[in-house]
């Protein structure tokens, strides 16, 4: 990866409040810090704000059908706020520890996917402005709200793109440990190999332990885009609070698929890492050893890579990898029949009132 790039994504991420200002002068690490700490305290006020309000339908009353879907939205992106707290709370008291991860996972070259990612990332963020300034044309006090809202909700987003330049180094370091081992004409080092795998491995343990709370809220999180989008149907469809419109289709679409595509390239990432390893474990079962000794290094490390598997998981909860993704869709498509279900009983409701 460039200099210049590295630089960028690192920027972006302190913007986004994802990580702390560690390198450079104990001054930029203080602003760094300091910048986090407001962020904080920005996004408690907001929650705090939010529980503290009283919301009401067009009507003025407080206990109809519009109003609890339109206030289902506001908990959702009170949800991503609460999440962007933990992280960049998170980002402050693991500051040091996420240092020394970024030491034994240093910048490596950079593949077209990650690219596209990068692309992906700056068409979201591009997108967001546009249709917020879009939204609040005709009123221009709202614009902070929603810049508000807009920002969190990205934050939150990039946090996929932070872990997966993360797995893609380690993914790096498993293939040049893979290339090492199966190099022609060279005197393969077992004993270099066993420590370089007992590092990656520690190293995938500390990477699921900073990351993994907030992959299992994000992922939560992708439930309740889910649900914003079957609220935004409902409204239009069924209610007409809201006009059908190109519009509205899209901001819906924007607040699922992005989302989906970050989530399925992270975990075939990981699921990529894992498969490298597993490939390591079977290259050395099919390797002959000429000699006994040779024989029993090949063995003591076939049964640390059984003992001491890398496998990224979330809180030891799941494994993130395509047949997580599987059950996560499958989850989403039965939360969708119910609630086509729901909505067909709304519908008989208000045919027979």
């Amino acid at each position: 990866m460039s200099l210049w790039l590295e630089r960028c994504l690192t920027g972006y991420f302190q913007l986004m409040g994802l990580t702390c200002g560690w390198s450079g002068s104990r001054l930029s690490r203080l602003l760094g810090s300091s910048f986090l700490v407001l962020i904080m305290i920005e996004r408690t006020y907001e929650i705090r704000s939010y529980f503290k309000r009283e919301f009401q339908d067009n009507d003025g009353s407080t206990s109809g059908t519009s109003f609890y879907f339109a206030n289902t939205v506001q908990g959702v992106s009170v949800g991503y706020k609460l999440v962007h707290a933990l992280i960049v709370g998170m980002a402050l008291v693991e500051c040091q520890r996420n240092r020394r991860l970024l030491e034994q996972l240093p910048p490596v070259r950079t593949t077209p996917g990650i690219y596209r990612q990068l692309v992906l990332e700056v068409l979201l963020n591009g997108y967001t402005l546009v249709l917020n300034a879009y939204t609040c044309r005709e009123h221009p006090g709202m614009f902070l709200d929603c810049f508000r809202i807009v920002y969190s909700n990205q934050a939150v987003r990039a946090r996929y793109l932070q872990m997966l330049l993360l797995v893609d180094r380690l993914d790096f370091q498993l293939e040049e440990l893979l290339q090492r081992m199966t190099a022609k004409g060279r005197t393969v080092d077992y004993q270099s190999l066993r420590c370089d795998y007992a590092r990656l491995a520690k190293v995938t343990r500390s990477l699921s332990q900073l990351y993994g709370l907030s992959i299992l809220l994000l992922n939560v999180l992708c439930l309740g885009d889910c649900l914003i989008a079957c609220n935004v149907y409902f409204m239009v469809e069924y209610l007409e609070i809201l006009p059908g419109s190109w519009l509205i289709f899209i901001q819906a679409v924007y607040i699922v698929v992005p989302t989906l595509i970050k989530i399925w390239t992270l975990c075939a990432a990981c699921q990529r890492c894992v498969g490298k390893a597993k490939d390591l474990q079977a290259q050395l079962k099919d390797r002959p050893g000429l000699l006994p000794a040779e024989r029993t290094q090949i063995e003591e490390f076939v049964l640390q890579i059984m003992q001491d598997p890398i496998q990224i998981d979330v809180c030891g909860i799941y494994q993130l990898n395509l047949q997580s993704l599987a059950g996560m869709f499958f989850f989403i498509l039965e939360a969708l029949v119910i609630f086509l279900q729901f909505v067909a009983l709304v519908g008989k409701s208000q045919t027979m009132d």
